[in-house]
């Protein structure tokens, strides 16, 4: 219940940057939302950060642990969606041996190596459960390294991790459908200007707070090669005054093409020509 998104661009020296945002909502016992005060992005790197979107719990603790693994070093971006990946499907497993088999009076090792020996019946609804448990978390990796800016996401299971360098953005979270659909109607791309994709994202994440958990309060930040920087409240002002006036310039504009469109009835000739078809 939340928007996390990243979107590729160039600045005016071209080079590779990564914009990122997130609401700040909070789904605390699966019916409780609130606005939180600490952003959904986790440093992994100098010039790489983490969004958390579903379970915040277990997804900034994963986030942390796999960026202190990295702590003092600046690892390429693939190695940080790897090793994010490879600890997802560690804390998957942990969490359905806590959840599903210990509750039984079993562990992933009593289970597979007696399993033999269960009810079939019991042994198959529970290989079932297990393959089909859902962690909840899911979670942006964005930045730039020595071969540009990246933007990777990783999903239940937990691999393999997707790139989306291709498209040029990518979102998780129930706000993350309108977001896209958002970005496509922009015609994103990775060779788009700094400026008009921070706008873009901007943009995409006011659209996305017509979601179920999509909160109103929004961060945003540039990953560089000169490190990670939020845009401050005056700016996220800014856009916000350039959104509402975008809105009504789109809708002043419609509204005139509309008034030059004809919608006379038609007439005895043009109905008799469809008639004989």
């Amino acid at each position: 219940m939340t928007l996390c998104m990243a979107a590729l661009c160039t600045d005016e020296d071209a080079r590779a940057l990564t914009v990122v945002a997130a609401d700040r909502m909070v789904t605390y016992g699966g019916f409780i939302e609130f606005e939180h005060a600490v952003p959904k992005m986790a440093h992994q790197s100098p010039y790489a950060v983490a969004l958390i979107a579903g379970d915040t719990l277990l997804g900034t603790r994963l986030a942390r642990g796999v960026a202190e693994e990295f702590n003092g070093t600046s690892p390429r971006l693939d190695e940080i969606a790897e090793r994010m990946a490879a600890r997802y499907v560690e804390m998957r497993r942990a969490e359905i041996e806590n959840q599903v088999l210990i509750p039984r009076g079993l562990d992933l090792g009593s289970f597979y190596g007696n399993h033999a020996n269960f009810n079939a019946q019991v042994t198959m609804m529970l290989d079932q459960t297990m393959a089909q448990y859902n962690l909840g978390v899911e979670l942006l990796i964005a930045g730039v390294d020595a071969g540009g800016a990246h933007i990777y996401s990783i999903h239940n299971p937990g691999k393999p991790a997707r790139q989306h360098d291709v498209i040029g953005y990518a979102a998780i979270g129930s706000g993350g459908i309108h977001a896209l659909q958002a970005m496509i109607g922009f015609r994103h791309s990775p060779s788009a200007g700094l400026r008009e994709t921070v706008f873009r994202v901007y943009a995409a994440k006011r659209r996305a707070e017509v979601a179920p958990g999509v909160g109103l309060d929004t961060d945003i930040a540039i990953v560089s090669t000169s490190g990670v920087r939020f845009l401050d409240a005056l700016t996220l002002k800014g856009l916000e005054d350039l959104y509402a006036n975008y809105g009504k310039a789109a809708e002043a504009a419609q509204v005139q093409e509309l008034g030059k469109l004809s919608l006379e009835e038609n007439g005895p000739d043009h109905d008799d020509a469809g008639s004989d078809r």
